[in-house]
């Protein structure tokens, strides 16, 4: 098969699984169920499935990689059907009274920490393999740690890594806009337009100027944006004000990576950065009540200061 068609097929399958995962995170976001909750975890389970499969088959290569790559992915996804049966179980022993009246819910926190897990190692997975297929990336971890740190860096700053990524925001951001706080909805729509302004993603001297001066400006923004809400006090949640100043964080740590990208010193830290982002855009958007919440004694971001 020529390049262009394999690289239309890879788009097509990056497309399908980032409107997967948004699904899942929209479905953890409104979880309150064990089956429900299940039912996301298995599905970001079973790609991160087939995606070993595809490295697998890389790493032993020829029809033995075949066979183990099948063999691998088949056995995780397999494996992930457990998670829906335990969940199964949970729901129908909380419904029979068999749990001595145990409550019907779930613990949000760990649900929130393996769909921030499993959705980090789908897409680090999808950058990596989706690399290999299309010989952007060399197969192999590399003989040395600095070695394989280089190719899971190259991995998560692929453009199969940060453009799926966006795509994945934004559809979530669609789903989700009525439950999300206004207070953050800039910051929210920042952050896709900064992931795809990831000048070591696409080579080329445009592509990576107009990337590099679009991601400082949107930066720019976002802190402006942060400082004029705290100094006109505009009484944002303590948890939106939380997520603002860890996002303007990440951003900082991306300036960081770009510059040392730019010195020639590697893309280690701004594919750090990257995660960093996609960290604090899953907890907001997988907790979005938490962050719409307000304390009845909150006075406010502007007002905590001055007190």
């Amino acid at each position: 098969m020529a390049l262009p068609a394999i690289l239309a097929v890879l788009a097509g399958l990056a497309t399908g699984m980032s409107t997967v995962t948004a699904i899942a995170v929209r479905w953890a976001a409104f979880a309150r169920r064990p089956l429900t909750a299940g039912i996301a975890q298995f599905l970001l389970a079973m790609m991160a499935g087939m995606l070993v499969g595809v490295l697998v088959y890389f790493g032993v290569g020829g029809a033995a990689g075949l066979a183990s790559g099948l063999w691998a992915a088949s056995a995780i996804m397999s494996a992930s059907v457990i998670v829906v049966f335990l969940a199964f179980v949970r729901e129908v022993r909380a419904h029979t009274g068999a749990e001595g009246g145990a409550s019907r819910g779930i613990s949000r926190s760990s649900l929130v920490a393996s769909v921030i897990g499993l959705v980090l190692l789908n897409e680090l997975l999808m950058g990596w393999s989706f690399g290999l297929i299309s010989g952007e990336i060399a197969p192999g971890l590399g003989a040395h740690a600095v070695d394989s740190l280089r190719v899971l860096s190259e991995a998560v700053t692929s453009p199969w890594f940060v453009f799926p990524m966006a795509l994945e925001m934004l559809l979530t951001l669609r789903w989700l806009r009525r439950e999300l706080p206004a207070s953050l909805g800039a910051f929210l729509l920042l952050q896709p337009a900064v992931m795809v302004c990831s000048p070591p993603t696409l080579s080329g001297p445009v592509w990576q100027l107009a990337t590099a001066v679009a991601a400082a400006v949107l930066m720019s923004i976002a802190v402006a944006r942060f400082l004029l809400a705290y100094f006109r006090d505009e009484g944002w949640p303590p948890a939106a004000a939380a997520y603002a100043l860890r996002l303007i964080l990440a951003f900082g740590l991306m300036s960081v990576g770009l510059y040392l990208w730019a010195a020639n010193l590697g893309t280690g830290v701004f594919a750090l950065s990257l995660v960093a982002q996609m960290v604090v855009f899953l907890h907001a958007s997988t907790e979005p009540r938490r962050y719409a919440a307000r304390p009845a004694t909150d006075p406010g971001i502007g007002a905590q200061a001055s007190g």
